[in-house]
């Protein structure tokens, strides 16, 4: 029982790593996504297991929600280099500049979750 306690809370924590802005993935996704929280958790779960450097097999997706690279202007238009996806709040503020547009189409499978 103990071994998987800890093992929840090993993989617990990892969850929680800090993006260079100093807040945990968690509050990047609460800070863009106040009424969606839960579903944009959800989403960013699937997508990444939040992971904030997660880069999908193909390498076209990028961090918390998979932000792909056609989103490279907008993400240079937005004040950042794309090396900065990789920082959960600035994934997290793209990814809500998409939703804004989108809904959650753009993430058609963990959107629908």
């Amino acid at each position: 029982m103990m071994a998987v306690m800890a093992l929840a809370v090993t993989i617990g924590a990892g969850a929680c790593d800090e993006g260079r802005s100093g807040g945990s993935v968690h509050d990047a996704i609460r800070r863009y996504f106040p009424e969606q929280y839960d579903k944009a958790v959800r989403v960013a779960t699937c997508e990444s297991g939040l992971d904030p450097r997660a880069v999908s097999p193909g390498g076209g997706n990028h961090g918390l929600f998979q932000i792909n690279t056609v989103h490279r202007s907008r993400v240079a238009s937005m004040g950042y280099s794309w090396s900065d996806i990789y920082d959960p709040y600035v994934n997290s503020r793209v990814a809500r500049t998409i939703y804004n547009e989108s809904g959650w189409a753009p993430w058609p499978y963990c959107g629908r979750r």
